[in-house]
């Protein structure tokens, strides 16, 4: 009965902590190396993953730069392309006007000449006798 007795008996902590110890330890030793394990690649994944956007956010300020840079130029071109023709504008239209004032002056003179000179037409072959004509 003694044997049964003791089965039936319950452990304290006490016991059980020191008859398992070993086991609790190698137990814990095993969770804090996963742990370890898992903290060191999740840095290294940190760490891959920030080299990764670093070198696509230089990426995109070398790419911003460049489209800057061109724009800069094409505006340049743009103004300067703008006075070329602003000043050529001004240049046929300064022709124009001095073509329109030509054509001024010289109507002009062609009413002044025609108001002071009359003009007689002779015409070649109105002097031939149209009687002959009718009579043949």
């Amino acid at each position: 009965m003694k044997y049964i007795a003791k089965n039936n008996m319950a452990q304290t902590p006490q016991e059980f902590f020191s008859k398992n110890l070993k086991w609790i330890t190698i137990g814990l030793l095993i969770l804090f190396l996963f742990k370890f394990t898992q903290s060191c690649n999740r840095n290294m994944s940190l760490n891959i993953i920030e080299t990764k956007h670093t070198v696509v956010i230089d990426s995109l300020e070398n790419v911003i730069d460049s489209i800057q840079t061109d724009y800069f130029f094409l505006q340049r071109e743009y103004e300067i392309a703008s006075e070329k023709f602003n000043f050529e504008l001004k240049l046929e239209q300064s022709k124009a006007d001095a073509a329109n004032q030509r054509a001024a002056s010289i109507q002009s003179v062609a009413e002044k000449i025609k108001s002071n000179t009359t003009t007689t037409l002779n015409i070649r072959g109105a002097e031939v006798d149209t009687t002959k004509k009718e009579k043949e």
